[in-house]
């Protein structure tokens, strides 16, 4: 299949074309700018480079968790297209895309959950030897000590570690450590399993700050 991935779960937006398992082109951007206005100028970049508009089979794309705005924005824009185009759609959990950066080893890829918290979940050859979950970062990071065999570290909260490593881990080189829309797509292309277009929504696991603020100000008011 031909799929095109589009990755925007973190602050760095990707989107990439593939094919048969190589990567026909990517692009990579991290930008002041809203992924709403950057967004679609990538796609159609990666879109004339491959030459992939008239036979794209699917759109793939990254569902989280992640960035709340960046997550819709991401499945709106994949959405709209797929069905512009009529083509598939295929959602991939992020944590799963990040580990196709890692064959043949173990992984735990860690993306911003806020208040020095993670979303995690180890895999190994792509596969997940754990729930997803949500831990204090160096909490997720010292329980790998318990874990045989070596295990790369990567996701965009890297930089928030505060605990020395367990003498098994490593940190994945900078050109790793981020979810890619090539992975995103290289994933869709092994799961072999389309979604529904109207009804893909993305993988939260956690509320909101908004929604946390707003129920922590409802029970204060009805308190009184």
């Amino acid at each position: 299949m031909k799929i095109l991935g589009i990755e925007t779960s973190t602050r760095a937006a990707s989107v990439a074309v593939i094919f048969e398992g190589k990567i026909l082109a990517e692009s990579l951007r991290e930008s002041p700018q809203s992924f709403s206005e950057t967004l679609m100028p990538q796609v159609e970049e990666v879109i004339k480079i491959s030459g992939a508009f008239k036979n794209l089979d699917a759109v793939a794309v990254s569902i989280g968790p992640g960035s709340f705005t960046g997550l819709r924005i991401g499945l709106a824009t994949a959405k709209a297209l797929a069905y512009a185009w009529g083509i598939k759609i295929i959602g991939v959990p992020t944590l799963q895309a990040l580990s196709y950066n890692f064959p043949n080893a173990k992984v735990l890829p860690l993306i911003d959950a806020q208040k020095n918290r993670a979303y995690c979940q180890l895999f190994e050859n792509f596969l997940p030897l754990s729930d997803l979950e949500v831990k204090p970062i160096d909490e997720a990071i010292a329980n790998l000590e318990k874990v045989d065999g070596k295990i790369f570290l990567c996701g965009d909260v890297l930089h928030k570690i505060k605990i020395p490593l367990p003498p098994n881990v490593r940190l994945a080189p900078p050109n790793l450590k981020m979810p890619r829309a090539s992975s995103v797509a290289l994933c869709a292309e092994d799961l072999k399993k389309f979604d529904n277009v109207m009804n893909l929504e993305p993988l939260y696991v956690r509320r909101s700050e908004a929604e946390e603020l707003w129920e922590k100000r409802h029970n204060l008011s009805s308190e009184k």
